[in-house]
Order: C-alpha cells, then sequence, then structure tokens
C-alpha cells in the first residue's frame, strides 16, 4: 500500500470551550505529519478548531489519521466510520484509543498507543509491505477477528529527536499571525513525577522527566522568530526540575534568543524557589496556570496532590509579586466536597486575587486510577464520551447529586467573575486582564441559559463549556 497522501485530523470538541477564542492544536499531529512529510509524503493537518474539514481531502487521501482525546472521541469515531465507509483506512491515537483500543478498533484499522514518534515511520514501512504489524511497537490490529497488541516501545522518546513541528502542514488560512492570536505553542518536557489519580499524563508518558536540550529549545524559538508575539509552553509542569528550568532560561537569555512574552503550565512548588521566580520574571513569564485543585485538606489527599492551603496562598503570593498572573484551576467531586466547599471556593479565589480561575467537575478519564475505581464501584453514570469535558457530571458524588455538583460548579465561576470585580480590575487600569474575565462571564452566562433550557427535560445539568484555559500541572 503506497501512502502519497496522508490527512491527519484533530476532531472538534462537542461544544463550546476555551480554544473557541484561542484555538491551539495539540502537538502530536502536525510532528507526525513533520515525520511524514520528510519520507515525500503529501501530508494536510486539520485542526477542526481552527477550520472545518473540507469532503475535498478526505476524498484524496490515501490514510486518515485521527488523534483523539476522550470528549472528542464520538467526533473521531463517527469521522472514521464516514471515511472506512468510503473505502479509506483509518489509523487512530491519542489517550482516548491508547487506553481503549479496543474500542477505537471498531472504527478503525489500527490504533497506535502512546507516543507515536518512533512508531510512525515504522507504521508507514508497514502499510509498504517494508515490515510486519508485529514489528511495530505499540500497534493494535485485528487479526482473524482477534485484537492483537503489539508490545509498547521499550523506553519514551528522547525529546531531541522529536521534530520540529512544520505548523505550515495545518489547513486553512492564516490570520495575522501563523498562530491563533500570535500564541506560539512550545513543548520543552514530557513527563510527571507525581501520582494525582485523576491525571492522565503520568498513564501516557510516564513519571520519568525527560527534557529536550537548551540548544534544541533554542532552535525552536528562533525557527518562530517574528511569526507571533506570544509564547506557552505546553509542558505539564515547566518547572518539574528547577535546576534544568533555571539552567534552560539561562541559555535563552544568555544567546538572545527568540522569546517574547510567555506562559506556561506549573505547580506550586514553583514558588518556593526564589531565585527561579526572579528568573522566571526576567525572562518574560507573565502568566501561569497553576493545578491548586483544592482548598479542603481531604480532597487534595484523595486527589494524591502533595499541597497544603498554605502553600496555595504562599504560591499565589510570591507568582503576583514578581508581577506574574495566576490562573487557578480547581476541581470538585470529590468525596469531601459539598456545596459549600464549591462557594468558599469562590470566596477564596477572590479574598486572594486569583487573576482567573476555572472551576471543574471531577471527571475519571480512562486510563487513570481514578477511572478504574469509579468503574469497580459502579458509579459511574454515563460512558457518552463527548461528556467527559471536565465541565459535566459523569459520575455519582458522595455529598450531592451530580446535577447539583454541575450547577455549583459553574455558579461558583459566575461568583468569581461578577461585574463589580471585573469593573474594579478596569478601574486599577488592568484593563486586558478585565476583559479577559468579562469573556469568562459570557462564557458562564451562555451555559446558565443553557442549564435553564434543558433542566426540565434533563436529569443532569449539562454545561457545554470549558471556560477559561488550561490543564493541570501536577
Amino acid at each position: 500500500m503506497k501512502i502519497r497522501k496522508l490527512l491527519l485530523v484533530e476532531p472538534k470538541a462537542p461544544a463550546r470551550h476555551v480554544y473557541s477564542l484561542v484555538r491551539l492544536p495539540r502537538l502530536g499531529l502536525p510532528i507526525l505529519g513533520t515525520l511524514a512529510a520528510r519520507r515525500g509524503i503529501n501530508v494536510k493537518v486539520v485542526i477542526e478548531e481552527q477550520t472545518p474539514l473540507e469532503p475535498a481531502l478526505l476524498a484524496e487521501a490515501d490514510l486518515l489519521g485521527i488523534s483523539t482525546i476522550t470528549s472528542t472521541a464520538p467526533r473521531a469515531y463517527r469521522l472514521a466510520d464516514r471515511a472506512r465507509a468510503a473505502g479509506l483506512p483509518v489509523v487512530m491515537g491519542g489517550p482516548h484509543a491508547t487506553f481503549l483500543p479496543a474500542e477505537a478498533l471498531e472504527h478503525a484499522d489500527w490504533v497506535l498507543r502512546g507516543e507515536a514518534e518512533d512508531s510512525f515511520g515504522l507504521f508507514l514501512d508497514m502499510l509498504e509491505g517494508k515490515r510486519d504489524a508485529a514489528d511495530v511497537p505499540g500497534l493494535s490490529r485485528r487479526r482473524d477477528g482477534t485484537v492483537v497488541h503489539s508490545d509498547l516501545p521499550p523506553g519514551p522518546v528522547d525529546m531531541d529527536r522529536v521534530p520540529i513541528p512544520d505548523f505550515s502542514l495545518l489547513a486553512g488560512k492564516r490570520r495575522r499571525h501563523d498562530f491563533d492570536l500570535g500564541i506560539i505553542p512550545v513543548q520543552t518536557s514530557r513527563g510527571c513525577p507525581h501520582h494525582c489519580n485523576f491525571c492522565s499524563v503520568t498513564p501516557l508518558f510516564g513519571h520519568r522527566l525527560r527534557y529536550a536540550s537548551n540548544e534544541h529549545v533554542a532552535e525552536e524559538l528562533e525557527r518562530r522568530r517574528g511569526r507571533g508575539n506570544t509564547v506557552f509552553f505546553y509542558d505539564d509542569n515547566f518547572c518539574a526540575s528547577p535546576s534544568r528550568t533555571k539552567s534552560l532560561l539561562d541559555h535563552l537569555l544568555r544567546h538572545d534568543v527568540f522569546l517574547p512574552p510567555w506562559m506556561t503550565q506549573v505547580s506550586v512548588r514553583a514558588a518556593r524557589d526564589q531565585e527561579l521566580l526572579q528568573l522566571l520574571q526576567r525572562a518574560g513569564c507573565y502568566r501561569v496556570f497553576v493545578g491548586l485543585e483544592s482548598i479542603d485538606a481531604h480532597s487534595l489527599e484523595q486527589y494524591h496532590k502533595h499541597q497544603t492551603v498554605a502553600d496555595i496562598r504562599l504560591a499565589i503570593e510570591r507568582f503576583h509579586q514578581h508581577g506574574i498572573q495566576v490562573h487557578g484551576m480547581f476541581m470538585f467531586g470529590s468525596d469531601s466536597d459539598s456545596v459549600e466547599t464549591i462557594r468558599a471556593t469562590s470566596r477564596f479565589a477572590i479574598s486572594e486575587g486569583i487573576d482567573t480561575v476555572q472551576f471543574a467537575v471531577l471527571t475519571p478519564l480512562p486510563g487513570t486510577p481514578l477511572f478504574s475505581q469509579m468503574q469497580q464501584s459502579g458509579r459511574l453514570l454515563s460512558r457518552d464520551w463527548s461528556l467527559y469535558d471536565a465541565h459535566h457530571a459523569v459520575f455519582r458524588p458522595t455529598r450531592m447529586s451530580a446535577a447539583r455538583l454541575a450547577a455549583e460548579t459553574v455558579q461558583g465561576m459566575a461568583r468569581v467573575y461578577s461585574p463589580g470585580r471585573i469593573l474594579g480590575m478596569a478601574l486599577r487600569g488592568r484593563l486586558r486582564m478585565a476583559l479577559l474575565n468579562l469573556y469568562a462571564r459570557r462564557q458562564v452566562k451562555h451555559w446558565q441559559r443553557h442549564n435553564r433550557q434543558q433542566a426540565a427535560s434533563r436529569e443532569e445539568i449539562r454545561s457545554p463549556a470549558g471556560l477559561v484555559a488550561g490543564g493541570a500541572a501536577h
């Protein structure tokens, strides 16, 4: 089978969310597309959040690759079914397909599990008849009606061997910048040393932290010079190793590498190191996304989150002292959480001056210890994966109903994004922050209108939106 034209698709989320404003792609497909293009294959990458999938691209392709997270799986499956019905072979990957490959194989011809940079080329060799399927690490397939899995690669991917993604492969017209709103995505590490029970990062990438070399990161940033005005470091925890973070930032500053104002994900631990905070400020970090998760000690313990409320307060204070905005991410639904927990968290966020917040419903994603626990205890309420977006209640809480959990979570955000607080930011000269808070409030109001329309006919109060950005650092 000769692959001349390859189509790679990241499916659109099921409903409105933060990236409706800032439509940032995940990096897996641009990276795999870059690898395929090096082989002389004509590649198009479609990020459905950015541009619609044109039927002509499907008609012309020799192979369709789809990467899916859990909430986009229904859209991914519909697309795969449509392609296969037209005779187009399909390979799937991404976190959801990695953890539920047998399910994905009901819609795809093959699944590539885990990190695919080292296996994708071998998979293309297999299609061309140059190697056996059993020799492709992480490949799942059907053989004589039985699902067969090849072992995952023996070790994690070397970050310096990950190619710098070629974003010219993305379909659709670019705007003023090559990246949406001028935000350049860069990843410098993978893995996480922590053991949060709700997180799919460690099941996918492992506990061992791996870093791109300073030189590799510098080369990628230089290639983006003049093509955007902000960098978002995608690392799940950019400061997991303070010594490495210091080494990287020092290298970028000493060599005058292109580094516009930037933001990233960190944990509260980053605030314990004053030298690191000073370097973050000097290097141009202006916003951090922090997995605060809860102000309830029992909830933090249940999440396996090794931090205290005192740690959270100190982190907020110290980031602000260094001119760094804090986007605080909280999660509700632990066995300790009550309605009052959510309301108290709103008061906490306001009193501590957190710049923006994200209140999410605890979501048991496939592949995580939390999913296994909920499944074994019979607490899952739905396997409609489109609801697994951290804004629907898909399990049975202990201290409130699922409907109440979802409703109170979004109402808690409404309290934080109040008109008075937004006006106060504007009057203090923080106009950009006030506008960001206003956008978040509009998203909250959208959900509340939807809730009123649906509450009479649905048992679960549903939220169609992720409101203000980011995944958690652990």
